[in-house]
């Protein structure tokens, strides 16, 4: 079967795997999009993400959306449109038995060497890890569903969004997603900081109340200004960058708490104590969702969570080179960009 195989950095050629067979619990898939996010473009332009890396070529992608081709015993039926949960937990160790299944153990994960990812004609997924999206959704914006949740359960992490001031630092997909949940939670007041001007805009469409442009403007300065020098009391970090870190420590107000969902490319932060120990600050790490899939599907069936917006580009596979450049590039208004099969 057709397939996108990463040889080496900024290297994506179009290849073939064997046709998968589902086994127990598994049903088969046929892909029809998969969207690019952060860690594929930190494993595509860096060749690494959080320390892993590859020994041969691999297929990309875990935000996969396609219809079941094969329901193997599982009651997906054939023809079912779905959305693929990239996390397999293994339900045996101690966090699984406490409920934290996105920090098993055990994990295993689509796209992460050497478990091949979804960018291929048929992907083989446990059943419990697949899930039914609406036929009025659009299967080439439904991979965006896996970023919306990691925005959940971010603003989940959050002890307090009802009635608070919040910033959003990185408005990529995740960041776009945050902001919008922080709005349906009930913040009172949204900052969103970002370099680029077309994700501004969007960061306005869905619901932030002011946006200050990186590079442009200091967004630090006009954040402490806006608010008389108090700060906000939760910030979400969604970029990566250490600066965007350095952000978050400078708008965030004593007793205020930091979420911090980006991905460094040197896989480390530096941050000076004192900063954090004077105003007691709370940091949060996220390790991307748990068990949101459900509720972030019935957001986007009542119509509160549009998708398209965030979808700015589309490929077909034979382009998919050409999609991984543009995503890490992020020219042209780019926040998702798809890679579509036929």
């Amino acid at each position: 079967m057709l397939a996108a195989l990463q040889h080496g950095i900024r290297d994506v050629r179009l290849g073939e795997r064997p046709e998968p067979t589902p086994g127990p619990g598994e049903v088969l898939v046929r892909t029809k999009a998969v969207t690019l996010c952060a860690s594929d473009v930190h494993m595509f332009a860096e060749g690494n993400v959080g320390g892993v890396s590859w020994d041969g070529p691999f297929v990309p992608g875990h935000e996969a959306a396609g219809v079941v081709e094969d329901a193997n015993g599982t009651d997906l039926a054939a023809g079912t449109p779905v959305v693929l949960d990239p996390a397999v937990a293994c339900h045996e160790c101690d966090m699984c038995a406490e409920g934290l299944f996105h920090l098993c153990r055990n994990l295993k994960f689509c796209d992460l060497p050497p478990v091949d990812g979804a960018m291929r004609e048929l992907i083989a997924w446990p059943a419990d890890r697949v899930f039914r999206v609406p036929e009025s959704v659009d299967l080439v914006e439904a991979p965006v569903i896996e970023p919306l949740c990691v925005a959940l359960h971010a603003v989940e992490l959050a002890s307090r969004p009802a009635g608070a001031v919040v910033a959003v630092v990185g408005c990529g997909a995740i960041g776009l997603f945050t902001l919008r949940m922080a709005r349906l939670r009930g913040a009172k007041r949204i900052f969103a900081t970002d370099p680029i001007r077309e994700r501004l805009e969007l960061a306005r469409e869905l619901g932030a109340d002011d946006t200050m442009q990186v590079g442009v403007q200091d967004p630090g300065a006009e954040i402490l200004k806006a608010t008389d020098g108090r700060g906000v009391d939760i910030v979400f970090e969604a970029a990566g960058p250490q600066e965007a870190l350095d952000q978050c420590l400078e708008v965030v107000r004593p007793a205020g708490e930091v979420v911090i969902i980006g991905i460094p490319s040197a896989d480390e932060y530096r941050i000076r104590a004192s900063s954090l120990r004077r105003r007691e600050l709370a940091v949060r790490f996220v390790r991307r969702q748990n068990e949101n899939y459900p509720e972030a599907i019935e957001l986007v069936r009542q119509g509160a969570i549009r998708l398209g917006p965030l979808l700015t580009h589309r490929f077909p596979v034979e382009r998919a080179q050409e999609a991984f450049l543009l995503a890490e590039r992020k020219v042209d208004g780019a926040v998702r960009v798809a890679v579509v099969f036929d």
